[in-house]
């Protein structure tokens, strides 16, 4: 019993802490964690709803039905490949949860495990790191978890953000682990690696590996400052070596990825203007966003009691915390943008860094080292009065905890936007008349009008959509096709106005059978069918099919756009699938069998069962060179990329394991002791003296084990 008793007092200790976490995240969600119509973002125009959902849909839907992941994505945007976009996360592993739940509970499930996840990871960073007391790392923990710009992203639908910024303690955690024990901790840092670079969000990820990097540098440095060179540079060697491992392990994603970046307009030039002013910035801090901006781009606050308890704790502790304020102010001139020398300076030095929008997003790792400072404010307040009275000093860590609690679930209620999840699944009668007009063709509404979400329900093929990462040769003839123009990267297509008008036969040639528009379409090759609730239907009287025959150009080879003709074929559609179309051709001249689809990097064709070279009509859809008679075309989707990226993943994670493996031997004994054992390393002299804890009882004793400090006391 004398051992049980303690053993009990952990874990009870650790289960109430990470039922408040639990907890607080259930409250920033509410009313969706008792009602199954609500959840967060759900409104017509987030990104959850445009994107998050339709592309989960279809990865449940075909592993379900098909028993394979789904590599392309056909129902809008003319085609994506599925597992090279971000916003599908297709290859994180907490996305396979989808396998399991409702679509709605899914993503219920998903953001409150990130909440906790988030808080979690700032609670151990907290009380290994900083050696903060049970109650003010609890404090720290729910200054993060629950700042309001979390929920205003989220609340916009940016799942992918969550997702990737609540690695950001983690990462932070890892790193100074690895840096105090490479041989034990490197493992946990790779994967940390890659669980953010595989949660979905290339920016956020970008930012998180720039302050692994940084904090790094700053533990490397003390490092060798008190300890020698030698101790330092084989930390650098684990930490390198970990961060390798990491990137390893994402290669299922980045290489398709890094393929899909040469050929998205993300390839264009990008050079966001985003500024907000010293003035604007501090004004925000304890106010409503700049006005001009989108609430959960421009929102900067921490909450009223967490930048109180910051302030309080830097005061408190200036000449202990300052490296962390230091931090705290650089994110913050970068989150200012272009109003900032300071980013200016970063975009010049930094690979890449001025290849994002919304460059107030780096505010995520200001508000983690808030959350820090916060713990800190609220330790100096209980330790003062530990020394009076433990009762009181409790009272206090209680009362501030329920204070901060209070005031952040109070605050994120105006942002989370929490709606029903039947009005945005519910088809319109419109689309409901248009998928029975345009059968296995396609759709092209003007004004974008069929959500997504809908097309992945009623598994329609759009002509136009959104996503950050549209292929950029599909995008130039849409601009083409849809009787507009437009330069520069892109999002979105159609540009609607008045004056523009969708030239029909150019989207017969991408089998769009059938548009739809909110105002009266003039060309007489659009034939109306019909009009619902204001909205006009139109069947396109070109549409050329889903495959069709080209006659060569005068020198053999494939015509251009403007002097193309159609051959008399009999084209027989044998399969339609998302990573395979097939078809029976039967013409007496032969000529270019074209594909009424994007071309794109892991496509193949086999005509008669051989493989053959295929050639890109109008720079966009797939042409395969035939004869006279009968042939059978089959144009699939064998992405070498996720191959090769899936072999690159496999390989990182084989090695992982001989490395955990190697480590439990090691440190039995079983292996020789091949690196030398440096003298013990003091917290203190990695974090530059960040925090003293006033007695034994306030900090975790043990120095390896990281998971037990939830228990300890």
């Amino acid at each position: 019993m004398s051992t049980l008793g303690p053993w009990l007092k952990r874990w009870l200790v650790g289960a109430a802490q990470v039922a408040l976490l639990l907890l607080v995240g259930l409250l920033i969600q509410w009313p969706a964690p008792v009602s199954d119509d609500q959840l967060v973002a759900a409104w017509p125009g987030s990104d959850l709803v445009v994107s998050h959902w339709p592309m989960v849909l279809e990865l449940q839907r075909t592993v379900a039905q098909a028993h394979r992941f789904p590599l392309w994505n056909p129902y809008f945007g003319g085609g994506l490949p599925l597992g090279a976009d971000p916003l599908a996360a297709l290859f994180y592993p907490p996305t396979q949860l989808v396998h399991f739940f409702s679509l709605r509970n899914y993503f219920f499930v998903l953001m409150t495990l990130h909440f906790f996840w988030a808080g979690l990871g700032t609670l151990l960073l907290a009380r290994r790191v900083l050696a903060l007391p049970r109650w003010p790392a609890l404090v720290a923990a729910i200054s993060y978890m629950a700042t309001p710009r979390l929920i205003s992203h989220l609340g916009a639908g940016h799942v992918t953000i969550m997702q990737t910024v609540c690695w950001y303690p983690w990462l932070a955690l890892t790193t100074w682990a690895t840096v105090r024990q490479p041989l034990r901790w490197g493992p946990a840092l790779a994967l940390c690696v890659a669980m953010t670079l595989l949660a979905g969000h290339p920016q956020m990820a970008y930012y998180g590996l720039l302050m692994l990097a940084t904090v790094a540098a700053w533990l490397l440095l003390q490092q060798a400052r008190q300890e020698g060179w030698r101790p330092a540079l084989f930390s650098a060697t684990g930490l390198l070596v970990a961060c390798s491992l990491g990137v390893a392990l994402a290669g299922i994603h980045l290489l398709p990825l890094l393929e899909l970046m040469r050929y998205s307009t993300r390839a264009y030039a990008l050079h966001p203007k985003d500024q907000i002013t010293l003035t604007q910035f501090l004004h925000s801090l304890v106010n409503e966003p700049p006005l001009g901006w989108i609430t959960w781009e421009g929102m900067v606050a921490p909450g009223l009691s967490v930048l109180c308890l910051a302030v309080f704790g830097f005061v408190s502790r200036m000449r202990k915390t300052w490296p962390l304020v230091l931090g705290v102010v650089l994110v913050a001139s970068l989150a200012m943008g272009q109003a900032s020398w300071v980013y200016l300076v970063a975009h010049y030095v930094l690979p890449g860094f001025d290849r994002f929008r919304g460059l107030a997003r780096i505010w995520f790792l200001g508000l983690l080292g808030l959350a820090l400072l916060a713990g800190l404010g609220a330790s100096t307040l209980t330790q003062a009065l530990r020394r009076q009275s433990r009762v009181a000093s409790l009272a206090v860590g209680v009362l501030l905890l329920a204070l901060v609690a209070t005031n952040l679930v109070l605050l994120d209620q105006r942002y989370s936007q929490v709606g029903s999840v039947s009005l945005i699944t519910r088809p319109s009668r419109v689309a409901l008349a248009a998928q029975q007009l345009a059968g296995n063709g396609r759709i092209y509404g003007v004004q974008e009008n069929i959500p997504q979400l809908t097309a992945a329900e009623l598994e329609l093929r759009l002509a136009d959509g959104a996503d950050p990462l549209l292929i950029g040769a599909y995008v130039q003839y849409m601009d083409r096709a849809g009787g507009y123009y437009s330069t520069g990267y892109q999002q979105r297509v159609p540009y609607d106005a008045p004056w523009v008008q969708p030239d029909p036969r150019l989207l017969g040639l991408l089998h769009v059978t059938v548009l739809v528009s909110k105002r009266p379409l003039q060309d007489s090759h659009l034939l109306l069918a019909g009009k619902i609730d204001g909205t006009f239907l139109y069947r396109n009287s070109l549409d050329a099919g889903p495959a069709y025959l080209l006659r060569p150009g005068s020198n053999g080879q494939l015509p251009s756009l403007d002097h193309y003709q159609l051959l008399p074929a009999t084209i027989q559609l044998l399969r339609l699938q998302d990573d395979e179309q097939s078809f029976r051709e039967t013409s007496a001249t032969g000529g270019y069998l074209v594909v009424a689809t994007t071309a794109y990097p892991g496509w193949i064709a086999l005509l008669d069962g051989q493989r053959v070279p295929v050639q890109s009509f109008a720079g966009l859809m797939p042409a395969i060179r035939v004869g006279p008679g009968t042939h059978t075309l089959s144009y699939l989707y064998r992405p070498a990329s996720v191959l090769r990226g899936a072999a690159l993943a496999a390989l990182g994670l084989l090695t992982l394991l001989l490395w955990l493996a190697g480590w439990q031997l090691y440190r039995r004994g079983r292996l020789p002791r091949m690196f030398p054992r440096w003298p013990h390393r003091s917290r203190a002299a990695l974090v530059g003296s960040v925090s003293s804890p006033a007695s034994p009882e306030q900090a975790p004793s043990s120095e390896g084990e990281i998971a037990t400090s939830l228990g300890q006391e």
